[in-house]
């Protein structure tokens, strides 16, 4: 058994195994809700091998770029991880993961994302982090969200038109992944996370005097399949707040929705702000998935111009580190009477860019 870089011809295979393991029949492949992992070109995803050449075990591993202040993280996520029942209990996922944070590290990454939280994960250091408020609108909530948003926008499905407008919107924000052109016009098509749900996608727009100000994609019940009403998901979105509030006041209200989650991160207090006037229910938690550190140094280095005077001297437990540097509710936090978080940003990663 070789544990090693998968080859570009071997990822046609890799991506037949992950959906024997999380697809349906007849659902979408994997292959193409997850084109940054099983797409040709420079994989950094490792597999396990047999002698006759066939995938026994498969471990997705994307590299991407987040946006935190004036800071810079490169950093990987790991999804697709799968393992053939025919060689289960060979330990093989846990010497991918081996091979995997090796290769991050090697690669200058400070973090890596997991979208699980199963002790394969939490045996090698991954631990859930930051905050997030999870609001739910429902019908009343939402209208009073649509009226604090006020009336002035116009509110309709995202166009290819739009696109140069939108992909400024979503790396303006203060926090979140950075896009090429092509990877956001790729993972806006491919709707990975409303696929995994088995939701359909909307993208929207907020328009005002002609600018586009908001946009939001949300995951919900396609029409055809909706007896009752069902729950919507908010993926991801940007834009003014008010802008982006009304989208999800507009999506809550749509046809077939009983109710939209909205997953919050912590530091878009304006956002929140609308939401908790407007009646939604809030409820605190991580964010989501787990995470660990590639390699401490370069964490360091990547995220020096945004801490807020941590002294990290005696800090030596990976867990207590990520604690203090992205958990708004860190009890290792000094006190602040600014009432200011000390914890650095990051974006919600079950969005667009969900691995």
């Amino acid at each position: 058994m070789q544990l090693r870089l998968i080859k570009p011809a071997e990822l046609d295979q890799a991506a037949r195994l992950a959906d024997s393991i999380f697809r349906e029949p007849g659902a979408i492949s994997m292959k193409e809700l997850f084109p940054l992992i099983f797409r040709p070109g420079l994989s950094h995803s490792y597999a396990a091998i047999t002698e006759d050449g066939t995938v026994a075990a498969f471990m997705g591993l994307v590299p991407s770029t987040i946006k935190t202040g004036d800071a810079i993280l490169n950093v990987f996520s790991i999804g697709a991880v799968c393992t053939a029942p025919a060689f289960r209990g060979q330990g093989l996922a846990g010497q991918l993961l081996e091979k995997c944070q090796a290769h991050a590290a090697e690669a200058g990454a400070s973090l890596i994302f997991v979208s699980g939280d199963r002790s394969l994960y939490t045996r090698a250091g991954c631990v859930p982090f930051g905050g997030t408020q999870f609001a739910e609108l429902n019908e009343g909530s939402a209208q009073a969200l649509a009226a604090a948003a006020g009336e002035e926008w116009t509110l309709r499905p995202m166009q290819p038109g739009d696109f140069f407008a939108v992909n400024r919107l979503l790396n303006e924000r203060e926090t979140g992944h950075v896009y090429t052109p092509g990877e956001l016009a790729l993972l806006l098509g491919t709707e990975a996370y409303a696929g995994v749900l088995g939701l359909a996608q909307r993208t929207l727009v907020a328009v005002r005097d002609g600018s586009i100000e908001g946009f939001a994609a949300v995951a919900v019940p396609a029409a055809a399949d909706v007896p009752a009403p069902s729950t919507a998901t908010a993926v991801e979105w940007a834009g003014q707040p008010s802008a982006v509030a009304a989208l999800l006041a507009k999506a809550a209200l749509c046809g077939g929705v009983g109710a939209l989650q909205v997953p919050v991160p912590w530091q878009e207090r304006g956002l929140l702000a609308l939401l908790r006037e407007a009646g939604a229910s809030l409820s605190a938690g991580a964010n989501s998935g787990t995470v660990c550190i590639a390699d401490r140094a370069a964490l360091l280095r990547q995220t020096e111009g945004c801490r807020k005077g941590h002294d990290l001297s005696s800090v030596q437990d990976d867990k207590e580190l990520i604690s203090l540097l992205f958990d708004p509710a860190s009890p290792l936090h000094t006190s602040d009477p600014s009432g200011e978080s000390e914890a650095i940003p990051l974006p919600y990663m079950s969005g667009l860019h969900f691995i």
